[in-house]
């Protein structure tokens, strides 16, 4: 029995929801994002506009297209409906933002042949929802990953087992997960531009080349991906950025939205019975530069005010240009289990007690909504942002991976 992975993504993500919203953007070019573009739409992309181009570009190279600067809530919930229909056809599967894989392998007697079976998700997914995803079926998750990739949008594309190769062979190596802009431009300086030129290479040349990695890109470059499709595994990491409504050098202002992103980052640690050890700050300066740094914690922790003292002190430490910001984020890493470490001697009652805080935190927002209770330094932010009932409305989607 052959192993089949699916992989569904949602076309456009952020785009097609507000164009599902307002039908009165269907068919014109839509852009989401803030500073630079999050998600358009087809009929922009038609105009040369791409997901991480500047906004001043994007408006020169297309001033009818319709600027709008989101709302994560709404994305959330129109993913989570595309995702509940997934599971009903396996509960092995794993959501990132606007994709998902899902394991299929043994479904054949349940669910008939597996062309037929991605033709009803995507018809419910319509139906449904009002949008469209375009779904890719192989062995492995690279393959599923390229087949969807290759068939957008609204398409389906099938990798029969054994033809991965074949498949495979003449795609630019740049669209083979894990190469990225660095590992792209050493490739191309060896003159390797298609997957199947790198699939000729050594397993010893690439992981001299790029170490761990290296191993990654040769097995996948033969179509292999031993990674599980879980959605109980550990993610990487728990990020949370944003951009600002307008440039700030206010330092108020700045480490107020840092403890409402650390805070966010937080909880979501705590829902997956994790902890975190590592903090990461990136800011981003009006003249589009940016600085990040990393710190980690002598051990893993769940609580705001340790992660929020750990992102604080680096933030003050890589922010020293007299320069407004244009956005901040903080990505929560090296995760592990929750309680997977020996308790100090002297932890003493106040991290105890801070501990329950959180909790009971997190149980009255999820029944009352999170902007039932704003805490800490996001009081600085209360006479500068609106607030709904899923919180602060920030300018750029505040989503993780």
């Amino acid at each position: 029995m052959s192993h089949l992975v699916m992989h569904v993504d949602i076309d456009a993500f952020f785009a097609s929801v507000e164009q599902v919203r307002n039908p009165r953007l269907a068919g014109k070019p839509v852009v989401v994002g803030a500073g630079v573009i999050a998600s358009c739409s087809y009929e922009a992309r038609r105009f040369g506009l791409a997901a991480a181009m500047s906004l001043a570009k994007a408006k020169r190279l297309c001033p009818q297209a319709i600027f709008l600067d989101g709302d994560a809530a709404v994305y959330r919930s129109f993913a989570e409906q595309v995702w509940d229909i997934c599971r009903d056809f396996t509960p092995d599967m794993e959501t990132l933002l606007d994709d998902a894989y899902l394991d299929l392998t043994g479904t054949e007697r349940l669910h008939g042949k597996p062309e037929d079976l991605a033709h009803r998700l995507k018809t419910r997914v319509r139906r449904e929802t009002g949008l469209t995803v375009t779904t890719g079926l192989g062995t492995s998750r690279v393959v599923a990953r390229m087949a969807s990739a290759s068939g957008k949008p609204d398409g389906l594309v099938v990798v029969k087992p054994g033809s991965e190769m074949e498949f495979l062979r003449d795609l630019a190596v740049e669209k083979l997960p894990g190469v990225g802009r660095v590992t792209g431009e050493v490739l191309t300086r060896l003159n390797v531009t298609t997957v199947g030129a790198l699939a000729g290479l050594p397993r010893w040349s690439l992981e001299t080349l790029f170490g761990a990695n290296g191993t990654a890109l040769y097995e996948r470059s033969h179509g292999r991906d031993s990674r599980v499709t879980s959605r109980s595994e550990i993610p990487r990491s728990v990020s949370r950025e944003t951009c600002f409504h307008r440039e700030t050098s206010d330092r108020r202002e700045i480490e107020g939205m840092l403890y409402y992103l650390t805070e966010r980052a937080a909880r979501t640690v705590r829902e997956l019975g994790l902890a975190a050890r590592t903090a990461t700050v990136k800011i981003r300066y009006s003249d589009f530069t940016g600085e990040s740094a990393s710190r980690s914690l002598a051990r893993p922790t769940d609580l705001d005010n340790e992660l929020y003292a750990l992102a604080c002190g680096i933030c003050r430490g890589i922010y020293r240009r007299r320069v407004s910001l244009r956005g901040i984020g903080v990505v929560l890493s090296n995760l592990k289990p929750g309680g997977s470490e020996q308790p100090e001697l002297f932890d003493g009652e106040d991290r105890t007690r801070r501990s329950r805080l959180y909790r009971v935190l997190d149980e009255v927002r999820n029944r009352y909504g999170y902007s039932s209770i704003i805490a800490g330094r996001s009081f600085d932010l209360v006479d500068s942002l609106e607030k709904n009932d899923h919180g602060f409305v920030l300018r750029t989607p505040s989503l993780t991976k």
